[in-house]
């Protein structure tokens, strides 16, 4: 072996030592999380909330990132292009999968992403303010077919469960229906509170007027009522020929998060979804526990994207 093959081959040795040494140290410094959404919402506050229990069982602060905007996939676009090295992940909303059908995002869901673990569903559904003339869902569908301009409604961003649900949701009852995207679920409420818009669409960041009695919730999409508006029907329940969904997210890092670090935060993160403490956290703010595993995970997300290109195509849904 020549002098150079030497000097290569004891390259190799030390660079190999220096990463497994890291791996095993793993985590050494703090952990960035990136929630696609603005501050406030219910997927900030609970993945906040799973953030403050993981953190002591992996001995490093976890610090949240929100970057709104984009139809949500800003947090994909930048684990797409981020060091596989387990610092920096972000959570994976249905949009993820959506939007690359709709327009360039900068990343692929096949090839780009290490799934680590699916974390929660929401509790999804359309609420009015307290002065809406639509005091149930038939009122809704009733005075929206009556009204020659339709009805405005916002959600979180365009390409968002929300906005497909609800344009799957006209299509289904014949309905004239605006879409308004904003950046978060809080500036939706804001909207609808302010007369900007006549209908919010979304998740349980609604939950606290509506208990305020600001806004009255007229349907739910899951497949059984909440706990948290126990007296409101799921449209599953009102036609049974609308499927019922709760959009389930997940968390997930850059391709090549190596095989010691993805199995630590996968012990870690199922120890969490599955603690009383987690659980007692979905409860209050309307969400369910949806966990599956790394493996699993990444098989959901190859038939999601799938589905979500059938859904676009279906739905005509393009870029604003």
């Amino acid at each position: 072996m020549t002098m150079k093959q030497l000097v290569l081959a004891a390259c190799t040795v030390v660079c190999a030592l220096a990463t497994n040494a890291q791996t095993a140290a793993y985590p050494s410094r703090p952990i960035k999380i990136i929630v696609p959404y603005a501050p406030g919402g219910s997927t900030d506050i609970v993945v906040r909330e799973f953030a403050t229990l993981a953190s002591p069982k992996l001995g490093q602060p976890i610090v949240i990132d929100n970057k709104g905007g984009a139809g949500a996939t800003m947090g994909a676009r930048d684990i797409a292009n981020a060091k596989p090295d387990g610092y920096t992940l972000a959570i994976l909303p249905s949009p993820v999968f959506r939007m690359p059908h709709i327009q360039n995002v900068g990343y692929d869901p096949l090839k780009d992403f290490s799934y680590i673990n699916m974390l929660s569903g929401y509790v999804l559904g359309v609420a009015v303010k307290s002065s809406s003339p639509y005091k149930t869902w038939d009122d809704f569908v009733a005075g929206t077919r009556a009204n020659p301009q339709g009805v405005t409604y916002g959600t979180a961003s365009i390409g968002s469960a929300s906005n497909v649900i609800m344009e799957n949701i006209g299509a289904h009852y014949g309905l004239k229906l605006t879409h308004v995207p904003y950046q978060g679920e809080s500036g939706v409420v804001q909207a609808v509170l302010g007369d900007f818009v006549g209908a919010y669409a979304g998740s349980s960041t609604v939950a606290p007027m509506v208990k305020a009695g600001q806004m009255r919730m007229l349907v739910t999409w899951g497949s059984k009522r909440s706990a948290l508006y126990p007296g409101v029907p799921t449209l599953h329940e009102l036609n049974p020929k609308i499927e019922p969904n709760s959009s389930p997210f997940g968390i997930a890092g850059p391709k090549g998060l190596p095989v010691e670090v993805m199995s630590k935060l996968n012990a870690v993160f199922k120890e969490v979804i599955e603690s009383p403490e987690f659980r007692a956290t979905l409860e209050r703010y309307g969400q369910e526990p949806v966990y599956m595993n790394s493996t699993d995970y990444a098989a959901f997300a190859r038939k999601a994207f799938a589905e979500e290109a059938e859904i676009v195509k279906k739905l005509g849904l393009k870029a604003n």
